[in-house]
């Protein structure tokens, strides 16, 4: 806790009554006592000091303590009703007219009163011219001047005297009187006293009251103030959520022109692929025709080999069949050796076989030799298709390839499509959300305004 001033308590005050924070009414009792310099009660300094969140030095100023002169003193005893009055009247009215008072009078006042009467002695010089005068006799009925004049004073002081003897005498009837009187207001004084008293206790009750009753009242602003603050924090976070909203927005919107121009770049690399990919179709499928028809050649070729072979293996069966004759041929010779002469009658008949069996040989090879040729360009063929296979099966490989890039692409697209949509849906969520958060706060504002209506009619 700091140490501070008055003069700076005073300034801090009226910040708060600035800033109208706290009980202004208070705050402003409290600044009518500090700048008249009055002791403040302990629970306003209590109230001060944990508003400032400092001590307060209140520095009392030193009384300058006057020095009253002997005549102020002498009023002051004759009011109290001390002493003698016509006395003590006597000696003011010397020492107001600056003459030498008596002994007696002085003695009385330090026994009684103790009052030091210290007179001031003027001391006059008289310059005397000194003259060669012839020395001589004075003469007759000579006086001088000097006790003349002493004289007349004395006569003057006498019927001053007897004037205030006579005074003093009408002031003591009157002082008795008076005496009267003070005893009287006195006992008015005493009785007034004790109604003072009285109604000092019921003031004191009902201040008690007006204090607890401020306490209340200042609780009751505190509260207020504190509910105003949060309604300016209320409507700062208001504020300050709409700008968010705005700069989301504004970002959301930028971001949706960037995505469209993006989506609009890939619809025309997709129509770009698309043409391309379409202009591969193209030109594969007339690969394709292209190679079904050599396929379609190669198979006519194919059903072409495989009736040759046939009547290949047909051959074969015939000259295995000649064979088996001629095994069984030389059976019969070896056995027909007993026979030479159906042999003999035979030899012909075998010559004509031979020779025609020669010919079916020499046939035979030709045909070998020309199936030999065929297989030959078959298998040239053969290696050609596969090459072609080859090729069908990387432009199909390519094909697939594009077909994934193809694929993988529109992917994209529907994943970006996707994401925008998500961006949208959380978009319009949050701003569904601020929405209803909104409403809330202005369904608390509408809410907080009737209770403080309704406070203010209860407190009136």
């Amino acid at each position: 806790m700091e140490q501070i001033s008055v003069t700076s308590t005073i300034e801090k005050i009226q910040g708060l009554i600035e800033d109208n924070s706290g009980d202004i009414g208070r705050l402003e009792h409290i600044s009518d006592f500090l700048k008249k310099n009055k002791p403040l009660y302990n629970t306003d300094k209590k109230y001060l000091e944990k508003k400032i969140n400092s001590k307060i030095i209140i520095v009392e100023k030193k009384k300058i303590i006057k020095k009253e002169s002997e005549s102020e003193q002498i009023e002051k005893l004759i009011e109290s009703g001390k002493g003698d009055p016509g006395r003590l009247e006597h000696i003011q009215t010397m020492l107001k007219k600056q003459k030498k008072l008596y002994e007696s009078d002085k003695q009385y006042l330090e026994n009684n009163f103790k009052i030091k009467i210290i007179e001031k002695q003027k001391g006059k010089v008289k310059i005397e011219k000194i003259e060669n005068k012839v020395q001589g006799a004075m003469p007759k009925d000579w006086k001088p001047d000097n006790i003349n004049k002493e004289l007349t004073n004395m006569q003057d002081d006498a019927k001053i005297v007897k004037t205030e003897t006579t005074k003093q005498k009408e002031n003591s009837g009157e002082m008795e009187q008076k005496k009267k009187q003070l005893n009287e207001l006195i006992e008015e004084r005493k009785n007034n006293d004790r109604k003072l008293n009285d109604q000092r206790e019921i003031l004191e009750r009902e201040i008690n009251n007006e204090r607890i009753l401020i306490q209340n009242q200042t609780k009751l602003t505190e509260t207020v103030n504190l509910q105003r603050k949060e309604l300016l924090k209320v409507k700062n976070e208001h504020s300050k959520i709409l700008k968010k909203i705005d700069f989301e927005k504004n970002t959301i919107s930028k971001e949706l022109e960037i995505q469209k121009k993006q989506l609009v770049q890939a619809q025309v690399e997709q129509v770009k692929i698309e043409s391309q990919v379409n202009a591969e179709k193209q030109k594969l499928a007339k690969m394709a025709k292209d190679q079904k028809d050599r396929l379609i050649d190669q198979a006519k070729m194919a059903e072409k080999i495989k009736e040759k072979q046939a009547e290949l293996q047909k051959t074969k069966k015939e000259y295995d069949e000649i064979m088996s004759q001629i095994t069984a041929e030389k059976e019969e010779i070896i056995q027909s050796e007993k026979l030479k002469k159906e042999i003999k009658i035979m030899e012909n008949d075998l010559n004509k076989s031979v020779k025609e069996r020669l010919k079916i040989s020499k046939i035979i090879i030709k045909e070998k030799n020309n199936i030999k040729k065929k297989s030959k360009q078959e298998k040239i063929e053969v290696k050609k298709q596969e090459n072609a296979k080859k090729q069908i099966i990387k432009e199909e490989k390519k094909f697939a390839i594009l077909e994934k890039k193809r694929k993988k692409i529109d992917e994209k697209i529907k994943e970006k499509n996707q994401k925008l949509k998500e961006k949208q849906s959380k978009i319009n969520k949050e701003i569904s959300k601020k929405d209803k958060i909104l409403k809330k706060v202005k369904s608390k504002k509408s809410i907080k305004k009737t209770t403080k209506s309704t406070r203010k009619k209860s407190l009136k």
